[in-house]
């Protein structure tokens, strides 16, 4: 689906994401390996998720000021976003394979709906700020702290 070119950051960040959570699911389908694996996962995570999920979130909150705080959507990916950050002070298969799927399942979510609404209820001016905001520390690009 063509995105708005205020939200290509994080769709682009999002291929990204479904890359590494295929290439875990397909190793976990061999026996051992892990800690490398979880190694991969908290990568991704420190030089790239951390800012992701923080930029998301506030995007989610000019969407609840249009919108009202009682939407589901935003309660979602918060929830995912703070499952996702719990699975990675793991390293088991399962935890592993859970971080995977649900990295999987919130970013289609995210793309097929969320960001199609996010779209159509912010205005001109909140798309410009979101863009401005993205544009400030490119994803991959942050320091961990």
């Amino acid at each position: 689906m063509k995105r708005e070119k205020f939200l290509w950051l994080l769709t682009q960040s999002h291929h990204r994401a479904l890359v590494t959570a295929k290439r875990i699911r397909e190793r976990l389908s061999t026996p051992g390996g892990e800690g490398e694996l979880a190694d991969e996962a908290r990568r991704l995570y420190d030089e790239e998720l951390r800012l992701h999920f923080w930029d998301e979130e506030k995007i989610l909150a000019l969407y609840e000021e249009r919108m009202g705080q009682e939407e589901p959507e935003p309660q979602r990916i918060r929830r995912d976003h703070r499952r996702l950050e719990s699975l990675l002070t793991q390293s088991d298969r399962r935890s592993l394979l859970e971080f995977a799927e649900l990295l999987t399942s919130h970013v289609r979510f995210e793309e097929d709906v969320l960001f199609g609404r996010i779209e159509e209820v912010l205005g001109a001016k909140d798309k410009l700020t979101v863009d401005a905001f993205l544009k400030a520390i490119p994803l991959g690009q942050a320091c961990a702290t």
